[in-house]
């Protein structure tokens, strides 16, 4: 009987093998079920996002081509260009929204965006000068143009 009973053990745990098993792999099935979705989702944003940047990119050119042509209209043909571009930034604001982005952060986002570059310092005579994100000495006797600073190994600028 001592067989008959080592059966029964073994067939025990062997059901509760299969039954582990099954649980691990409808387990997986579902969590790969839900990568896919999840995939699915990100692709879809993904591709949302996308097309707003075309359109976005596209009413930008528009709104650039317009801006040039405005220092040389006059009259009504100024004033319709002007209203042109202010249309477009509203398109612009608009996207943006749908995009997600708050109304009045996509309205200073495009302001800071469509505001004119500031102007490049003027060269100042001094010993030092601004290179990018930090200060450079000039070498003596110079007026601060390009070439005139001298640069060690360690990134630090010396005499």
């Amino acid at each position: 009987m001592s067989k008959n009973n080592e059966m029964q053990v073994l067939v025990g745990r062997t059901e509760q093998l299969i039954s582990a098993l099954t649980s691990a792999i409808l387990s997986s099935a579902e969590v790969a079920a839900e990568r896919i979705e999840l995939a699915a989702e990100v692709a879809r944003v993904e591709q949302r996002m996308s097309a707003f940047a075309a359109v976005l990119e596209s009413v930008g050119a528009q709104k650039e081509t317009l801006a040039k042509r405005v220092p040389k209209a006059t009259g009504p043909m100024k004033t319709l260009l002007l209203k042109q571009i202010a249309m477009l930034a509203t398109q612009e604001v608009a996207i943006l929204s749908k995009a997600g982005v708050a109304e009045p952060t996509a309205v200073a986002a495009l302001a800071a965006v469509d505001a004119p570059s500031e102007p490049a310092p003027t060269p100042v005579s001094g010993t030092h000068k601004r290179d990018g994100r930090r200060f450079v000495r000039l070498a003596q006797g110079t007026n601060g143009t390009a070439g005139d600073a001298t640069d060690t190994k360690d990134g630090h600028h010396e005499n």
